[in-house]
């Protein structure tokens, strides 16, 4: 049902869709679908729900002192990247962004941080053992994932391209670690 919601939304926008269409998508009838969610917000707030725990499932990328520095960031990165245009996350924030774009008071409701707290772990990892140099991780973990969604994922939600190829994500990848760590890396 949330998926079937996730692709009206997606394809008809949010306010176009109703109860009814997202019930026949989904192949239940609409007390069923009512009995599950009573509302379109419900659905909503389960399609953002999904997307948050499909974040906190990626694999942990936990700071290693011991290792080079710029192959951890790149492997953090690659992981982004590959779940940010992952089909199932682009179609779900495809969906989700439809009705947030219709009411900017309901994205003050999503805690965006949940996206980030894997790259804010890290980062206070890497900060407390001397080799980043930022002074507000959540500020850092925005710029990170900002710069890796800006190349990576907006252009296919806005513009409907494919996902980057391997080629191009490495690249994008490579380019933001450099950016970043250019201005959080501790000198030696």
């Amino acid at each position: 049902m949330v998926q079937a919601a996730a692709t009206e939304f997606q394809t008809r926008g949010y306010f176009s869709t109703s109860m009814n269409v997202i019930a026949a998508t989904a192949n239940v009838s609409k007390r069923t679908l009512y009995n599950h969610f009573d509302s379109k917000e419900a659905l909503f707030d389960a399609i953002i729900e999904e997307l948050t725990q499909k974040a906190e499932l990626l694999p942990v990328c936990s700071f290693d002192p011991t290792r080079d520095l710029r192959e951890q960031l790149i492997e953090l990165a690659l992981v982004e990247v590959q779940f940010m245009t992952s089909q199932s996350v682009v179609a779900l924030a495809r969906a989700g962004i439809s009705r947030v774009l219709a009411g900017p008071e309901v994205g003050k409701k999503i805690d965006h941080r949940r996206f980030h707290r894997r790259v804010e772990h890290w980062l206070d990892d890497a900060h407390a053992a001397g080799c980043l140099n930022h002074t507000n991780t959540e500020f850092a973990a925005k710029q990170f994932v900002g710069m890796l969604m800006t190349f990576a994922f907006w252009p296919t939600i806005v513009n409907g391209e494919s996902p980057p190829s391997k080629k191009k994500r490495d690249r994008i990848v490579e380019s933001t670690v450099e950016i970043f760590l250019a201005s959080y890396q501790v000198s030696d």
